[in-house]
């Protein structure tokens, strides 16, 4: 299994710092760094989409393994030994709130995600497809409900991550409340 750190060349410093964290709870993870926001191509709530298709994907798929991708903020809570990474293609164990459950089947956060190698073919045509890119989160909560009758899809029941705490250029949440000072 492979592990990344999506993060922006305004961010790599602290990606840095979460990537030497994940490396001391015994968590080896490649940084990739994407475009940040330029009000042309890369809005605020487009530039994740657009780095996940442009850079994140396509190193994924390449390197022929499953994944676990992590936003650049990421603290685990939770051990990585207590998911079951061989009975799903998809499991997202980092997030903010709501459930696949739900009437509104969203779930915000993409702090953490376990792709099979499988899966990343589809999800890279699928979001190349969308014609104006939305939030990530959205997205993949879409690609989820789209493709649950294809894949085996898990929501942990609580968040195995939370944020450390930093300055977001995407989100207009209150997010201390999800976040580790």
């Amino acid at each position: 299994m492979k592990y990344f750190i999506l993060t922006y060349e305004g961010n790599i410093e602290f990606a840095r710092e979460t990537q030497e964290y994940l490396k001391n709870i015994a968590i080896d993870s490649e940084l990739v760094v994407g475009a940040t926001i330029d009000n042309q191509k890369y809005k605020r709530c487009e530039v994740v989409m657009w780095n996940w298709i442009e850079v994140l994907l396509p190193k994924c798929i390449e390197c022929n393994e499953d994944v676990i991708i992590f936003e650049d903020d990421v603290r685990m809570i939770k051990p990585l030994s207590d998911i079951p990474f061989d009975d799903y293609d998809i499991i997202w164990f980092g997030y903010r709130r709501g459930k696949f459950e739900n009437k509104n089947k969203r779930i915000t956060g993409t702090q953490a995600l376990y792709l099979k190698k499988e899966v990343l073919k589809d999800l890279y045509d699928n979001f190349s497809s969308y014609k104006r890119k939305i939030h990530l989160d959205h997205a993949m909560s879409k690609f989820c409900v789209k493709f649950m009758e294809k894949y085996k899809i898990y929501q942990t029941k609580l968040s195995y991550c939370c944020e450390k705490e930093h300055t977001s250029l995407i989100s207009l949440d209150n997010w201390k409340q999800y976040s580790v000072k």
